[in-house]
């Protein structure tokens, strides 16, 4: 067993991919942990209307974003490895331009519209101000996934971390200032603000650093000419964007949908138990960005016997990790939660009583959450092999079927009916996908030959003189 592991981490690839999640974890941590003591400063109802308010800027920003963090691993990665960095900085200016556009055109639709949302949502016009206060961060993160794309790319992992730790610090920082000075929502929405404007800016300065060390100081003079593949790639990023607003309906709008139709008290039970969830998330979460550009390497270089070295790695770590947390919170979840711990004479407890109701919710989302977490590589399997119509198409079928259940049985069923119905969209989009993905590896392995490897190489001289021995 101790060399099938030294196996497994003496693998550069899979070793560059675990290194690179780690510093991403360490940097969510903070944020867990902080989650958990605002609930606790809030209240159920307060921490429901904190989670609409952030919920609904976020998914207005998302409904006109092309995610161009996938648009520049799927299109920059090639051009970036071959050297080829005048084509690779058009694409990284090209990128930017869309985003920064959509970005204000996100904005304009929040200022529109935000009157209707907050009545429709919150059930309370007087929080027209602090949603158009948070809004402001859509402004100040329009270029964010460009940036953010390229660092992967780039392998600058550590940035990003550096990054999103410095930005937790100081929110946990802004945060205990209000819990001290018995500040209510208005100051927690401040700090998540300054949060967000930390994690919009800072990538840019970083871009600005890095790209002439590794690309030259003139990669920014690159002409827009150089794209031949501009209809190819607005053809991916609309269809990431469609893809995007259906995760939005099915999916990133829970808070949402539950605050339309039951009320801010019931959505600060969904938030509550999506914390929990995204505890189980958190350390697999990092690898969907190490691993998509890894991928990306593998297809571009026709690695398949690569690219199947690292889903069968990932998968068996994601699913050991999920299996076990998953059975933790079935037999001991509610005791680790929601009871109380008395120590030192003093009484703890991770989430109070009035909690409680979340706890089915939670059981509920681990099944359809699980599977997507063990799999989690399938729908960026299929970016890559440039199948993002078909992934969309998946996705929008599962979104139909979810919004009309939501619509005939939230309103009438069990608080936890949108639970079991996000189970089931998340459980049968992601086994489709996968399905797809794995069947198109095996048709480029088919009709794409994999270059020999170099026995020669330093990587390989090992396995080469064991296999003629």
């Amino acid at each position: 067993m101790i060399n099938n592991l030294r196996g497994w981490f003496s693998d550069h690839v899979f070793s560059r991919i675990i290194r690179n999640s780690t510093y991403l974890i360490v940097s969510n941590l903070i944020s867990v942990f902080l989650t958990i003591y605002i609930t606790r400063l809030l209240g159920v109802y307060n921490y429901g209307v904190l989670g609409i308010i952030t919920s609904y800027v976020t998914n207005v920003n998302r409904f006109f974003s092309f995610r161009m963090n996938e648009m520049v691993v799927r299109y920059i990665s090639e051009p970036y490895e071959k050297k080829d960095y005048q084509k690779a900085g058009a694409l990284i200016k090209f990128s930017a331009l869309i985003e920064s556009s959509t970005s204000v055109l996100a904005f304009l639709f929040l200022v529109l519209t935000v009157k209707w949302g907050t009545n429709l949502f919150l059930h309370d016009s007087a929080l027209v101000t602090p949603v158009l206060f948070y809004g402001l961060t859509i402004l100040t993160s329009s270029t964010m996934e460009t940036c953010n794309g390229v660092l992967r790319v780039i392998n600058r992992y550590r940035s990003i971390a550096i990054v999103s730790l410095i930005q937790n610090v100081i929110v946990a920082l802004l945060v205990l200032i209000a819990a001290k000075n018995g500040y209510g929502l208005e100051a927690i929405l401040f700090a998540y603000f300054f949060g967000k404007v930390i994690l919009g800016i800072v990538p840019i300065l970083l871009i600005g650093y890095w790209l002439p060390k590794v690309m030259g100081a003139g990669w920014w003079r690159a002409p827009l000419s150089l794209i031949t593949e501009k209809r190819e790639i607005m053809r991916f990023t609309v269809s990431t964007n469609i893809s995007n607003t259906i995760n939005l309906f099915a999916r990133d709008g829970e808070i949402l949908w539950i605050g339309a139709l039951l009320s801010p008290l019931y959505a600060g039970y969904y938030k509550t138990a999506m914390t929990v969830i995204n505890m189980v998330l958190m350390p697999i979460n990092p690898l969907i960005d190490t691993t998509y550009p890894e991928m990306m390497r593998a297809i571009v270089n026709k690695k398949w016997t690569r690219l199947k070295r690292i889903l069968r790695k990932i998968t068996m770590l994601s699913a050991t990790w999920t299996i076990s947390v998953t059975l933790g919170l079935l037999f001991i979840g509610k005791q680790l939660l929601f009871a109380e711990f008395h120590l030192f004479g003093r009484t703890f407890n991770v989430f109070p009583a009035e909690y409680l109701p979340a706890h089915q919710i939670i059981l509920i989302l681990l099944v359809g959450y699980g599977t997507a977490n063990i799999l989690f590589w399938n729908r960026t399997l299929l970016l890559s092999f440039s199948k993002a119509e078909t992934a969309t198409k998946v996705s929008l079928v599962g979104m139909l079927l979810k919004v009309i259940g939501t619509l005939l049985l939230v309103p009438r069923t069990p608080y936890y009916t949108e639970a079991i119905l996000l189970t089931a969209y998340l459980s049968g989009t992601v086994i489709i996908m996968t399905v797809i993905g794995i069947r198109s590896l095996k048709q480029a392995e088919l009709y794409s030959f994999e270059p020999a490897e170099d026995p020669t190489s330093s990587r390989n001289k090992t396995i080469f003189r064991k296999k003629n021995q």
